[in-house]
């Protein structure tokens, strides 16, 4: 009798500990994968490969537990524009800054979406959106890098010096940015480093 007892114990506790084990790692997956962030870095890492489908529907899965999540659409516009689906992106990219104008990738991307059919003037605008919506500045750094290189495509050196040396100024390390500026201020030549220099603004680079 006291055999049988303790043969049900040991029983009752591994059935117990297998039930316990496999709810407990069924929530585990199931916490993990259930996001729509998890689904957004799944994308982004299929999009990062050149997979274009498999991204688009890793974004989508992640607008269906979560409709109003913004950088999901985002993501759907990237893997349209990187497609030169245009319209596509375009629709996608508005649906972003519908659900949450304080994103700023999606300013960003509008911009680039800019840059790529050379509406510089309309790029120059969504830089200087993202700009004044990067509160937090995590992307200022980027924003104002992108802006420089849109004034040099519209052959305004003048402001494309002064984007760069804002890139300068929170990034001193910042090569492309030091070099760039360096090739303006060689390109504009002397008038150019006189104005500076009589406006109090002959910056000596960082």
């Amino acid at each position: 009798m006291r055999r049988y007892m303790i043969g049900k114990g040991i029983l009752l506790f591994v059935v117990v500990l297998f039930f316990s084990h496999c709810g407990s790692k069924t929530m585990t997956v199931s916490s993990s994968l259930n996001t729509p962030e998890a689904a957004y870095t799944k994308a982004r890492r299929l999009l990062a490969s050149g997979s274009y489908a498999a991204a688009g529907t890793a974004f989508r899965q992640a607008l269906q537990i979560n409709p109003n999540y913004a950088p999901a659409y985002e993501g759907l516009s990237r893997v349209a524009f990187e497609q030169g689906q245009t319209n596509q992106a375009i629709r996608h990219i508005l649906m972003a800054k519908l659900k949450d104008a304080a994103y700023v990738p999606a300013w960003m991307l509008t911009a680039e979406i800019y840059r790529s059919a050379k509406q510089y003037t309309s790029a120059v605008t969504e830089y200087r959106e993202a700009l004044t919506r990067d509160t937090d500045q995590l992307w200022v750094v980027d924003i104002y890098y992108d802006l420089a290189q849109t004034y040099e495509q519209m052959k305004d050196l003048e402001e494309a010096h002064e984007a760069y040396m804002q890139v300068i100024m929170l990034d001193p390390l910042h090569l492309e940015a030091r070099a760039s500026v360096s090739r303006i201020r060689e390109t504009l030549g002397t008038p150019f480093l006189m104005k500076l220099r009589f406006e109090n603004r002959e910056e000596v680079l960082p």
